[in-house]
């Protein structure tokens, strides 16, 4: 279910040290021709969904999240214990815990003059679930997986 999210954290992270205006996985010039077709956007859609992602990517910029920020912030998104069909979910959302807590003693140390870093972080998480994962899926993945699901492709590259 977090796919895109988790898509979009390691999307930014690796976007990160590149000039924004040279990143061109957030750029409408790269992904204008192969969505086109796709039927999920209305006219000038496309442009601001991606706007949006840039945008997003400024932000985590911004903040100047570092990759140990950057592994916990997957893990919480990853955890999430109101899951369907898990089958300990007490467990996952401890893991879940332990990510939160691991992430609020590294803002508290590597940067202590902070103080609201930690509650930054996890107010931008949510960021990453502006754009649906239909949308993503259609700007990243059309050319590839066609009109495959991206859930049903994960699934079954797990069970091969």
């Amino acid at each position: 279910e977090s796919w895109a999210e988790l898509f979009l954290l390691n999307a930014i992270q690796w976007c990160m040290p590149i000039e924004t205006s040279a990143c061109t996985l957030f750029s409408l010039n790269e992904h204008c021709s192969s969505v086109n077709n796709s039927g999920i956007f209305k006219p000038g859609q496309l442009a601001q969904d991606l706007r949006v992602l840039n945008d997003t990517l400024c932000r985590f910029k911004s903040v100047m999240v570092d990759p140990a920020e950057f592994a916990c912030m997957k893990a919480i998104v990853l955890f999430r214990s109101e899951a369907r069909g898990l089958k300990d979910p007490v467990q996952i959302e401890n893991l879940q815990d332990q990510a939160q807590v691991m992430l609020a003693q590294h803002s508290r140390t590597q940067f202590p003059g902070q103080i609201a870093r930690f509650g930054r972080l996890l107010l931008m998480l949510p960021l990453l679930r502006i754009i649906n994962s239909h949308k993503i899926e259609s700007i990243y993945f059309q050319k590839t997986i066609g009109n495959t699901p991206m859930e049903k492709v994960l699934c079954d590259m797990y069970k091969n």
